[in-house]
């Protein structure tokens, strides 16, 4: 019998197979054309398992990107470490093939929505839109930012590009996340009539 330990690292092996033959067949054929049988066929593992661990290549998606864009999602909190930032930067520097496969039209929403579902777990207080909206609103910056970034128009530093991305994420939170009554007040001290 197996123990929970031998089990865990059964399943991790068998969920980074699949990450990486996802990884290799979008490179090969782009997302669209990814099927999940070439996926399951290539990482040598069963259907039944890859829907133990994945309900679909979308699902697969969200997965392979969760790590770095945990630490996106951070930049919410406006004491976000910048180091954090700038390892995932040139994470998708270095990877810029798969980036710009995933940045592209047909994965892009799928990505904007895995960000602001990871981001509006970090935002609090009260919104002044909603907080699906603010962090959608938060996701997408990001991502330009990123895409721009690693297309390098205009060229800039990873950490001009870190500081970038880490202030506007915060100060588009803190602003989403303004009641009506701080959004006022902000006003009058900024557009006085």
């Amino acid at each position: 019998m197996m123990t929970t330990e031998a089990l865990d690292r059964r399943s991790q092996k068998t969920r980074a197979a699949l990450r990486a033959a996802f990884v290799d067949q979008v490179l090969a054929h782009g997302y669209d054309a990814v099927q999940v049988s070439a996926v399951i066929a290539q990482a040598n593992v069963g259907r039944s398992t890859f829907y133990e661990h994945f309900r679909s290549k979308g699902d697969l998606l969200c997965a392979s990107i969760e790590a770095p864009f945990t630490c996106l999602a951070a930049l919410v909190v406006p004491a976000a470490a910048p180091a954090h930032i700038i390892a995932v930067l040139r994470h998708f520097r270095d990877n810029q093939q798969v980036a710009r496969v995933l940045l592209g039209p047909s994965t892009r929403p799928l990505l904007g929505q895995a960000l602001a579902a990871l981001i509006a777990q970090k935002l609090d207080g009260t919104p002044s839109v909603p907080a699906g909206i603010a962090a959608r609103m938060i996701a997408d910056a990001q991502l330009a930012l990123i895409d721009a970034w690693i297309l390098g128009r205009p060229a800039c530093t990873v950490e001009a590009a870190a500081e970038a991305m880490q202030r506007a994420s915060a100060a588009m939170a803190s602003a989403l996340g303004a009641t009506a009554s701080e959004r006022q007040a902000l006003d009058d001290v900024l557009l006085p009539v």
